[in-house]
């Protein structure tokens, strides 16, 4: 409590030239975990999906999604790094929300309209265009940075996947990915992971399902087959991949960890099914500065809450690579067919000393901070 209370004291004095009104803060009552939620009773906000972190260089800014309740009229908004509005950025008609931090520049972030890709400076609200691909468009994955932030990638509307140096948009390598038969490329997924040069792409049918991750050359590293082209799955900094293979009547959830060449698959959490009947789906997602731990957020469908609570449900749980599991709080979400983004898609700050997930347990779709103590 005293952690919780030192917490708040410094919450509020970094929020001091900022509006914290729209906050309330809370410890979780199952797993005590530090919640600060964003209320916006007139509408819904959201995070930006659980493999785009909302937090800058620095967490001294944070990003969400503004919308009416009718989830129309998106914008994106700014917050200081512990969630205190600060100001609208852009409506999504003017630059799109699937956008990327810069690595270094705590002010710069990278975002595209129609065939041009942008660099846009949060505190001035300047947008400076870095590249046009007309007459291609993008395919909604948007850009993402490789590990060291000097290096952009974009995929455009034939399926090339481009990258660039920064800042100058210099020394373009550019390839298309090849898929087995009748498997049809996943166009919202594919990203640089977070590790060196290295890409994912994924791809889905009904029969098939590929991972593939190659260099930005268009070497293809490795293919992993059917065990997931959803991509609710993340990769850690030095080169591993978290995934799970989904579950059934005689057969456990199981959260593994692999090497991106493939080698080193290990199961680190296996849930068994009868614990698993009020769960829909879960995200994984690893810190890009922590190489010993990720976030899983299972969450339930409204259709299926029970009476009174068990695990698992709608947990976010802190998995280490030595098998320690630890809950850190409840999201108290329940999914509805029309309202994706009550997911909670819980990612964590470059650093693991927070993580931005979302709920609808108020009644409309909030954006909360989970605060993490060190691991």
């Amino acid at each position: 409590m005293i952690r919780f209370l030192l917490l708040a004291a410094a919450v509020a004095c970094n929020a001091a030239a900022v509006d914290c009104s729209a906050t309330a803060d809370s410890a979780d009552p199952t797993y005590g975990g530090r919640v600060r939620q964003l209320v916006k009773p007139d509408g819904h906000e959201h995070n930006l999906y659980y493999d785009r972190n909302v937090w800058n260089a620095d967490n001294s800014y944070m990003l969400g999604v503004y919308s009416d309740l009718d989830q129309r009229n998106w914008r994106v908004v700014l917050y200081n790094g512990d969630g205190c509005y600060i100001k609208d950025l852009f409506s999504i008609q003017e630059f799109d929300w699937r956008l990327t931090w810069d690595r270094k520049d705590p002010e710069i972030l990278y975002t595209w309209s129609g065939s041009n890709l942008y660099r846009y400076n949060v505190t001035s609200g300047e947008a400076m265009g870095l590249k046009s691909f007309a007459p291609l468009t993008f395919k909604p994955a948007g850009p993402s940075l490789n590990q060291a932030g000097d290096r952009i990638l974009m995929v455009t509307s034939d399926g090339a996947f481009h990258s660039f140096a920064l800042p100058e948009m210099t020394d373009e390598r550019a390839f298309k990915p090849e898929f087995p038969p009748g498997c049809e490329f996943a166009s919202d997924k594919p990203r640089y992971i977070g590790y060196s040069n290295y890409i994912v792409a994924y791809c889905n049918s009904a029969s098939t399902q590929a991972v593939d991750v190659y260099d930005d050359t268009g070497e293809r590293l490795h293919r992993f087959e059917n065990v997931g082209g959803g991509g609710h799955h993340d990769f850690s900094p030095d080169g591993k991949w978290a995934y799970f293979t989904l579950w059934s009547r005689d057969k456990p959830l199981e959260i593994h960890v692999v090497n991106i060449d493939g080698t080193d698959d290990r199961v680190l959490y296996s849930v068994p099914t009868e614990k698993l009947r009020n769960v829909q789906n879960l995200h994984l997602a690893w810190p890009a500065r922590a190489t010993d731990w990720f976030l899983a957020s299972f969450f339930p469908s409204a259709a299926s809450i029970p009476l009174q609570y068990s695990p698992m449900q709608d947990e976010i749980v802190l998995i280490k690579l030595d098998g320690t599991v630890k809950p850190l709080a409840r999201s108290g979400t329940a999914v509805t067919r029309d309202l994706f983004w009550a997911q909670p898609l819980a990612r964590p700050s470059a650093d693991g000393s927070r993580a931005s997930f979302n709920s609808n347990r108020s009644g409309s779709v909030d954006q909360f901070i989970l605060y993490i103590d060190p691991q």
